[in-house]
């Protein structure tokens, strides 16, 4: 082995070509481009979708590498979407329920409905005795000022 020569590879590897050193100059303004035209593009579907309550697919290539990105805007929410699944797949259990699954169900129904209405009742109670403690305590001030309120008003009375 000679210390000092070069291998013959080496030497014989031609200089990068002008036009592929032009390329990687040009790729960062180019995908800086691709993604501000990209964001556009989803900005307009998500504005389509949302305006005329249609789903939208936007598929776009990379330039650099040609992959492929998928978006999909909903243009009816999530939650549309499942009570509408939800609502299909109760009205094809219902259609095939006998009389008596029927009335059972019926009562499962209105035994859900009653959970409900307590449950937002105690809420409601729950919010009135948050906020009657305000209340109270203006009133326990106003009464410590006047000397109780209520017997004056008695006192007036007569």
């Amino acid at each position: 082995m000679e210390t000092g020569a070069k291998k013959p590879d080496a030497a014989g590897d031609p200089a990068p070509a002008p036009s592929a050193a032009a390329a990687n100059a040009t790729q960062p303004p180019q995908q800086a481009l691709f993604e501000a035209k990209h964001a556009e593009l989803l900005s307009q579907a998500r504005d389509v979708a949302r305006e005329f309550g249609v789903d939208v697919h936007a598929i776009v290539f990379r330039p650099d590498d040609g992959t492929a990105v998928r978006n999909e805007f909903l243009g009816a929410g999530r939650e549309a979407q499942l009570k509408d699944l939800i609502g299909r797949a109760v009205a094809r259990d219902v259609s095939a329920m006998g009389a008596p699954e029927l009335a059972a169900h019926e009562q499962h129904l209105l035994r859900l409905r009653a959970l409900v209405a307590r449950e937002l009742q105690a809420k409601a109670a729950k919010a009135k005795a948050i906020a009657s403690p305000k209340r109270s305590s203006e009133t326990a001030v106003m009464a410590a000022a006047g000397g109780g309120g209520s017997s004056d008003k008695i006192r007036r009375i007569e």
